[in-house]
């Protein structure tokens, strides 16, 4: 059949030309949705990624990323890493990074518009990458993580891209120019794109393709080993491998792995598949059968490899609202849980609930326990959220000194440097606010922050008068003593507040005392903390969750004399109720049975009683 029109096909036949704007729909189409779904549900991720990041405009810090090969790298990637401070801005900057590769792997390995899903891989490759971390963002010593195999493969592709354009003996002074000036601006990513050349050489028969090869194996193997007298800060085995990020090589990590290894496993196994010539007729059938794999394929990748624990999103979420001050925003995270929480997010919970005073009606409200993080690395509830928990509750010193380890350890970051000034202001040294504050007007984003806190050292009596500050100020007890925590922070916090018996103490505080004696179940220690705390608030009512430990403890023990205290007959009432309850389905032999439990939980599950009884065996890392 004929037809004056560009447009009608055979019926079962379609030729590959007339599909030329696949690519660009398919592309198109690949990034909206990424930009959605990082906007929906990793909204937060992406701007607590910024905020464990740090980038500035000068000599000495772009000197000090150079010091190591694929020092450009890092300095880019930490350059793009602080628009996600705006995270819709910077999922965008992202998504349209990912076209380009998207574009580059089409005219790299001219893969035909009809396998438009194919010149997707190594873009979604990438953001496995850098989805896969989960709480390795918080230990990765990688400089600019999130992006740095976004800028790496880039310069791989347009290498490859750069030697196919060029004709002669141009080509030889590319592999050399890859090799002397990009190796020490991409590390690993510069080999790549040698070992890259040299396949695609050899694999489409150019001319000089022998002597091609040749020189970019010697230069992968040389290159390294030359610039390791140049490069004094990196060890000679490493020089190989620079700019890959910096997981372990070990079983535990090699899921982490996975990802990386297939997108470097990409360019060189690419130039060796053959997809057909450009015009070549296939099937409608065949077509949407391989499109359907194709995408398949994606969807797989992304499904495995982005990480997607409620808990973690739950604990970067409540930091997001705590950062804020928004703890009612923060406790509605915290119910929203349907899981066993970490003990981070508990902790994250009380101190909420503390801020609004609403700690003794509510402590128990919530999903208890004590989920260790789903990750093959041994997290420390230091590294993730106990800064936050330090600096909130009054440690200072603490605080600082952690923020100082881990800048040590694990470079400078912008939250590490907003602690540090605010510590500082608590602890009356205004001049070592001011030097960090001075890196902080440098950045991008965080002048405006930076400015706010340079008037409180310029003026500190306007320290008591912030909101954020003046809800620490209570609970700031400063003692000139050396202690430590051995970087487990619930457990110190507990036995600080619980055991610390001084009579410059505010009502606060022995609220915080309080909430401590009831997660440690010791009963001594809550009574101490009870008298406290009525003394301190002796014009408030008993909350709920004191009354229900004073009527416990009274009677599992009789050391004290509970008599005369005026409990709420609803409470005392329900008191009652439980212990009936209890006798009846024995508690002891209840912990080990799920059913039973649930009926204790469904009924009790809101009192201090259920938790005393079924929250066992907690561990807080």
């Amino acid at each position: 059949m004929k037809s004056n029109t560009n447009f009608e096909l055979s019926p079962s036949v379609i030729a590959a030309d007339r599909l030329k704007q696949l690519p660009l729909f398919a592309g198109l189409a690949f990034a909206t949705v990424v930009w959605v779904l990082l906007n929906v549900f990793e909204h937060e991720y992406l701007f607590r990624v910024q905020e464990l990041s740090l980038w500035l405009p000068t000599k000495v810090y772009f000197d000090e990323r150079m010091l190591v090969p694929g020092g450009l790298m890092s300095y880019i990637a930490n350059f793009l890493m602080q628009f996600f401070y705006y995270p819709m801005l910077g999922s965008l900057i992202y998504v349209a990074l990912l076209l380009v590769v998207q574009w580059l792997t089409m005219v790299v390995f001219r893969i035909p518009a009809r396998h438009a899903l194919l010149t997707l891989i190594p873009s979604v490759l990438i953001l496995c990458c850098s989805m896969v971390a989960g709480y390795w963002i918080f230990l990765i010593k990688t400089q600019g993580y999130f992006y740095s195999m976004l800028v790496g493969f880039l310069f791989t592709l347009s290498a490859m891209r750069l030697y196919q354009v060029v004709k002669g003996w141009w080509r030889y002074l590319i592999i050399i120019g890859v090799a002397a000036v990009g190796y020490p601006c991409f590390g690993f990513y510069a080999l790549l794109a040698l070992m890259g050349i040299a396949l695609w050489a050899l694999r489409r028969g150019v001319e000089g393709r022998g002597v091609a090869a040749l020189i970019c194996v010697a230069a992968v193997v040389a290159t390294p080993i030359l610039y390791y007298g140049v490069y004094e800060q990196t060890r000679f085995a490493a020089m190989f491998t620079i700019g890959m990020p910096a997981f372990e090589f070990s079983k535990r990590d090699l899921f982490t792995w996975i990802p990386y290894i297939l997108l470097y496993l990409f360019p060189l196994v690419m130039v060796f598949i053959p997809l057909g010539e450009k015009g070549e007729a296939k099937s409608a059938s065949l077509l949407l059968g391989m499109g359907l794999g194709e995408a398949s394929l994606l969807i797989a990748l992304l499904l495995v490899f982005w990480f997607r624990d409620p808990n973690f999103r739950a604990e970067i979420k409540m930091n997001h609202y705590m950062e804020r001050l928004e703890w009612r925003k923060a406790l509605d995270v915290a119910k929203a849980q349907k899981q066993t929480p970490t003990r981070l997010i508990v902790l994250n919970r009380n101190l909420s609930l503390l801020k609004l005073g609403k700690a003794g009606d509510e402590m128990f409200h919530y999903l208890d326990g004590g989920e260790e993080q789903k990750s093959p690395l041994q997290i420390r509830l230091m590294q993730v959220g106990g800064k936050m928990l330090y600096y909130h509750y009054g440690r200072m010193n603490f605080c600082y000194r952690w923020c100082l380890e881990d800048a040590v350890e694990y470079g400078w970051k912008i939250d590490y440097l907003k602690y540090m000034v605010r510590t500082s202001l608590i602890s009356g040294e205004p001049e070592l606010a001011k030097k960090y504050i001075r890196t902080l007007k440098k950045t991008l984003f965080y002048r405006g922050w930076a400015e706010k806190y340079e008037r409180m050292a310029d003026n500190p009596s306007l320290i008591t008068k912030d909101r954020e500050m003046a809800s620490i100020l209570p609970l700031y007890q400063y003692e000139d003593q050396l202690d430590g925590d051995n970087s487990l922070v619930e457990i110190y916090l507990l036995n600080y507040f619980a055991h610390n018996y001084s009579e410059f103490t505010t009502p606060m505080f022995d609220e915080a005392a309080l909430m401590c004696a009831l997660t440690l179940k010791d009963i001594p220690t809550f009574w101490t903390c009870f008298f406290r705390y009525a003394n301190s608030h002796h014009a408030s009512r008993m909350p709920i969750h004191y009354q229900e430990a004073a009527l416990l403890y009274g009677n599992l023990e009789k050391s004290v004399d509970i008599s005369k205290m005026p409990f709420d007959k609803m409470v005392d009432a329900r008191f009652k109720d439980f212990m009936r309850f209890a006798q009846k389905h024995a508690v002891e032999n209840v912990e080990r049975d799920p059913e039973a439990k649930k009926l204790f939980y469904d009924r009790y599950g809101n009192t201090f009683w259920y938790f005393y009884f079924f929250i066992r065996d907690v561990k807080s890392y």
